[in-house]
């Protein structure tokens, strides 16, 4: 699969962030819903280098609604 560069070069698979993605709106509090904002923040932290944007795609293409829909759905 396609990969991320991360903090020293290291690369993080396609499929390694999606299932991080997914595995953090799983657990998101009905109080706390994550934005893809503060995803991608959370991910940088972690050392992977990734837009909001690549975040909102990768979102997308797992039929994870937006921020917005989720805090309605909870």
């Amino acid at each position: 699969t396609a990969g991320l560069a991360g903090e020293g070069g290291v690369m993080h698979s396609a499929e390694s962030i999606r299932a991080r993605i997914k595995t953090m709106i799983e657990g998101e509090a009905p109080n706390a819903i994550l934005s893809d904002d503060a995803i991608a923040d959370i991910l940088k932290r972690e050392g992977v280098d990734i837009a909001r944007r690549t975040v909102a795609k990768y979102r997308e293409g797992m039929n994870i609604p937006t921020s917005s829909i989720r805090r309605k759905m909870k």
